[in-house]
C-alpha cells in the first residue's frame, strides 16, 4: 500500500495545488484581495432579498425560478455565465432589469446583493464560494459541493471563519418525508443496520461529441483552473461527465444518496471504497455504469448506478436491519418487518407517501437569511456527503481500494 497526501489533480483541483484555486488566483487578473467583510445583519421579514446568479445553465435558471416563486421578496438583480445567451436568458427570466455579466467578481462587487445562488460547473465551486463569502454574501451552492475532498476541507474552513449563511443544494435535508424517516431510524425501528443498498437509474441519450454550442462563450473563463484544452462544445454543455470538471454520476448523484445514508444512520463519511464500471455506451469520460462498495464504521453500502436503463426509475435507498427494512425513494418511505415471511404480497407495516422538492430547501435558506440560524445543509454536510463518492472515483481510477482518514483529509490506495 502507498500513502500520500491528497495531491493529485482529482483531489486538489489544480496541478499547482489547492492554494491557487482557493485564493482567487486561479485565473490571470483575479483582482485585488478583498477586505474582510463586516458581519451581516439579518434581513427583515418585509425587506427585499436581492440576489445574484452565478452559473445560468439549466439548473441555475431553474433554481432561480424556484427562489422567485417561493418568496415574492426575492429579486435577482444580476446574472453571470460564460455563455452569452445563458446569462441574457437568465436576466430575462429575472424580470429584464438584471445585469448580465460574464465575470462573477463584477456581480459580487454589487453591494446591494444580499446573497448569491451558485450553480456553476463543479470545478469552479470553490473559487466562486470563496469569492462570494469574501465579498460578504450569503450563498446557496448547488451540489456536489466540491470538486475534490481537499477543496471541501478548505471550503469548510473558509466558511467557518465568517458569519455567512451557506446552504448546499441537497434538498432531501428539507424533505418532510426524509425527516420523518430519520426519526424512525433514531427510534430504532430497524434495529442494527448492517447493509444499505443505494441506486440511481436513469436513461439518458449518449453524448453527441460533435454538438455545437449555441452562441458566444468565454472558453478560457469556462476552463478556469482546469487543464487548458481546445474548445469542444460538448465539454461546456455536458461538463459533469468529464474528469476535468466533475466526477460524473458518482459524485453528481452520489452526494444525494450518501447524504441520506449518513444522516439516517448518524454516521460520518465512508472509510474506504472500491468501484468497478466503465463508460460503455454514453461517450462519457466518467463511468456511465458502475457498482461500488463503501465501508463505514459498522455497516457497508452497495451503491450502483447507470444512465443507460431506468428500471425502477430514479433513486432508491434500502436500509436493512436485524429488525426491519426501510425503503426510501421518490414515492415515499416503506418499512417491512424482519424476518421476511416469504409471502408474495407482504405489505409494509409503516408507510409514508411523499417526494423530494427543492422548494422547501430554498425556503429554509431564505428563512436563515432572516434569522441567521444554521441551514439544513451546511458546508460540513456537503463535504462529508460527497467525500465517499470522491473516494469511489479514486478507487476506480487507480483500480485499487481507496481509504480515507477520519478527518477526510488524506487518502491511501
Amino acid at each position: 500500500m502507498t500513502e500520500r497526501k491528497i495531491n493529485r489533480r482529482y483531489f486538489f483541483g489544480t496541478a499547482a495545488g489547492a492554494s491557487a484555486a482557493l485564493t482567487g488566483a486561479a485565473m490571470a487578473g483575479a483582482g485585488k484581495p478583498r477586505k474582510a467583510p463586516k458581519a451581516r445583519r439579518a434581513v427583515a421579514a418585509n425587506e427585499k432579498i436581492l440576489m445574484g446568479l452565478i452559473g445560468a445553465g439549466g439548473r441555475g435558471a431553474g433554481v432561480m425560478k424556484i427562489f422567485m416563486n417561493v418568496d415574492p421578496a426575492v429579486e435577482f438583480i444580476a446574472t453571470c455565465d460564460v455563455g452569452e445567451k445563458r446569462r441574457l436568458n437568465a436576466a430575462r427570466i429575472a424580470g429584464g432589469k438584471a445585469k448580465a455579466l460574464v465575470d462573477h467578481r463584477e456581480l459580487l462587487d454589487i453591494k446591494e446583493i444580499n446573497a448569491v445562488l451558485i450553480a456553476s460547473p463543479t470545478h469552479w465551486h470553490a473559487q466562486h464560494l470563496m469569492d462570494a463569502i469574501a465579498a460578504g454574501k450569503d450563498v446557496y451552492l448547488e451540489k456536489p459541493m466540491s470538486y475534490s475532498i481537499e477543496q471541501g476541507v478548505e471550503m469548510v474552513k473558509a466558511v467557518r471563519k465568517t458569519d455567512r449563511i451557506v446552504q448546499i443544494g441537497m434538498q432531501r435535508r428539507s424533505s418532510p418525508m426524509v425527516q420523518e424517516a430519520r426519526k424512525l431510524m433514531e427510534d430504532g425501528i430497524l434495529g442494527k443496520v448492517n447493509i444499505v443498498r443505494a441506486q440511481w437509474f436513469w436513461h439518458r441519450p449518449a453524448l453527441d461529441l460533435n454538438a455545437e454550442y449555441d452562441g458566444a462563450i468565454d472558453w478560457e473563463r469556462f476552463l478556469g483552473s482546469a487543464p487548458k484544452r481546445p474548445f469542444q462544445a460538448i465539454r461546456a454543455l455536458q461538463w459533469r461527465y468529464f474528469w476535468d470538471y466533475e466526477g460524473g454520476i458518482v459524485t453528481d448523484q452520489g452526494t444525494h444518496l450518501m447524504d441520506v445514508v449518513q444522516w439516517l444512520t448518524g454516521k460520518g463519511t465512508a472509510r474506504s471504497a472500491v468501484m468497478q464500471g466503465g463508460s460503455y455506451q454514453m461517450n462519457y469520460e466518467t463511468p456511465d455504469t458502475f457498482c461500488a462498495a463503501l465501508e463505514y464504521e459498522d455497516f457497508t453500502v452497495s451503491w450502483m448506478g447507470t444512465y443507460t436503463n431506468c428500471f425502477e426509475n430514479g433513486w432508491q435507498i434500502v436500509f436493512q436491519g436485524d429488525r426491519g427494512t426501510m425503503i426510501v425513494n421518490d414515492e415515499g418511505v416503506r418499512v417491512y418487518a424482519e424476518p421476511w415471511t416469504n409471502e408474495a404480497n407482504q405489505k409494509p407495516y409503516k408507510e409514508m407517501k411523499g417526494g423530494i422538492s427543492a422548494d422547501a430547501h430554498v425556503e429554509d435558506f431564505l428563512e436563515c437569511l432572516r434569522s441567521r440560524k444554521e441551514p439544513n445543509a451546511p458546508v460540513e454536510v456537503g463535504h462529508t456527503a460527497v467525500s465517499g463518492p470522491h473516494l469511489c472515483n479514486v478507487a476506480y481510477r487507480n483500480k485499487a481500494v481507496a481509504k480515507l482518514d477520519e478527518n477526510c483529509t488524506k487518502v491511501t490506495v
